[in-house]
């Protein structure tokens, strides 16, 4: 609350003394000591420039705004803001400085007061939060943060021709807040805190870390999602999308996070546009966790096909093993009942021919006679 010796002061302080001379010319006719009314004038004046001193030093003791830190473009209008609410200010303490505190027009006047001091500190915050929302875009843009589904919407373009330029036109409403002019209209910026076309998404990181990481189960378990374990992801995807924020739906539908092509994109995946109606929202869920679980089953089904492969190969190498094995131990039998004249041509090249067939060897060197 104010403070009341200021505002006492405030009061006092109003008074103009417009009539000074007249007051000294009727002290004269009256009779009255000239040189103790000079003093008395002398006084009032000296106390009257006291009292402006206390009211301009409780007037710049307000919530006010280092117009420093105001964007070039929009230094006049602040300016011009402050001088008049300012102003606004010291007449409203004058004015309660007269009355009465049960007195109604005392209590209006203590209200301007304290709307003018709130507005002074909601608008140094809403410069302070647009110039972090100018940095913080500027940021995202240049580490590729911003989600596809915000420059489809059309709202980097938005946000590229307002931000980056340095002329801004702005009006500043009594309470604090502004408007910004943006290709002829002016828009609030409370809008920029909502979803509309100056807000922006990022990418959703931590949902395609979600998926990700079920992507990882699938594949390392190596089995066919059905029954209990279809289940068992169905559970998990639709607690997922059914507590996800919209904008975060939005970048796991177009952003290719894990996947070359956007999700709505995939030929065969029952996409409907009119999902993105905001009255088909439950459907737009349902929809995000049953591609998701397709995904994962075509995941699973390859890992359980390659596993599967594995293991077959391994039966067969283990039957050719044996098989060798079997055959090797026929051929020393057959060997041990076969026996050739190698001092004869023809029987040398039988048995060079038979030792091939039996042993599946590309040459074989028979001993000499």
């Amino acid at each position: 609350m104010a403070n009341q010796s200021l505002i006492k002061g405030a009061g006092i302080a109003a008074d103009t003394f417009s009539n000074i001379q007249g007051g000294f010319n009727t002290g004269l006719q009256t009779g009255y000591d000239t040189e103790a009314v000079a003093r008395a004038l002398r006084q009032a004046q000296y106390q009257r420039n006291q009292d402006e001193a206390e009211l301009k030093n409780y007037v710049n003791s307000m919530d006010t705004i280092d117009v420093a830190k105001v964007e070039p473009g929009m230094r006049d209008e602040v300016n011009n803001f402050l001088i008049s609410n300012r102003n606004k200010y010291a007449k409203a303490a004058r004015t309660a400085s007269e009355l009465d505190a049960d007195d109604p027009a005392y209590m209006k006047a203590i209200s301007t007061m304290n709307e003018i001091n709130g507005s002074f500190k909601a608008l140094s915050e809403n410069l302070d939060l647009f110039k972090q929302k100018r940095e913080q875009y500027y940021d995202d843009t240049k580490n590729n943060r911003i989600s596809e589904a915000s420059i489809i919407n059309g709202n980097t373009d938005n946000l590229n021709s307002l931000f980056k330029n340095n002329d801004f036109d702005i009006v500043i409403e009594p309470t604090g807040t502004f408007q910004i002019n943006h290709d002829g209209d002016y828009i609030p910026f409370s809008d920029f805190e909502k979803d509309t076309a100056y807000n922006y998404h990022l990418v959703n990181n931590v949902g395609f870390n979600q998926i990700m990481e079920l992507t990882n189960k699938a594949q390392n378990g190596g089995a066919k999602i059905e029954n209990a374990l279809e289940t068992n992801y169905k559970y998990q995807l639709n607690g997922m999308f059914n507590t996800m924020g919209r904008e975060d739906m939005m970048s796991m539908i177009y952003d290719t996070v894990i996947s070359d092509t956007p999700l709505n994109m995939v030929p065969g995946n029952g996409w409907d546009d009119s999902y993105l109606d905001i009255e088909n929202d439950k459907q737009l869920r349902a929809w995000l966790a049953n591609t998701y679980l397709e995904g994962l089953k075509k995941v699973a089904l390859g890992s359980y096909n390659q596993k599967r492969a594995v293991a077959d190969q391994k039966i067969r190498d283990a039957a050719r093993k044996s098989k060798r094995i079997a055959e090797a131990k026929q051929n020393v039998i057959n060997a041990s009942s076969t026996t050739f004249d190698l001092s004869d041509p023809k029987q040398h090249e039988a048995a060079r021919a038979y030792l091939l067939k039996q042993q599946n060897q590309e040459e074989v060197v028979l001993p000499t006679e």
